[in-house]
């Protein structure tokens, strides 16, 4: 028997304008291409950034209360931009807000969460990421 965790499985069907859902029940989500009253439509792009948002302030939550302080209310925002051509398929900016800490120590724990975070790992040296407190 394997020690490894159980994997995420995510069904996709129809590409960019069809839907995805988990294997288990709980999540389903269906695509809107860019259109004229939704100028941003509802795309894959969402999806990954939902996740690195969430995982990312997940590692802000650790590390500021690792390092002594209040991880109520921290939020992170994702900004993902697609790159249809050029070495970098996305551009991806994190707005993190941490309220009550000084900029200083903010700037710290930011860092270290970078450093931790599966999502900053995982897209190193191929995704430009901003990181920006708020």
């Amino acid at each position: 028997m394997s020690n490894l965790p159980p994997y995420a499985e995510t069904i996709s069907q129809g590409g960019r304008d069809g839907s995805v859902e988990t294997a288990e029940a709980g999540f389903n989500l269906h695509f809107k291409t860019p259109s004229e009253g939704n100028s941003q439509g509802l795309t894959p792009e969402h999806l990954f950034g939902a996740a690195w948002a969430a995982c990312f302030n997940g590692a802000v939550k650790y590390i500021a209360k690792e390092s002594g302080h209040a991880d109520d209310g921290i939020t992170v925002t994702a900004r993902v931009q697609l790159h249809s051509e050029g070495p970098h398929p996305f551009e991806v900016e994190l707005l993190v807000s941490i309220p009550g800490l000084d900029e200083h120590k903010a700037e710290k724990v930011v860092a270290k969460a970078h450093a931790m975070c599966a999502y900053s790992k995982a897209t190193k040296g191929n995704v430009p990421v901003k990181i920006l407190l708020d």
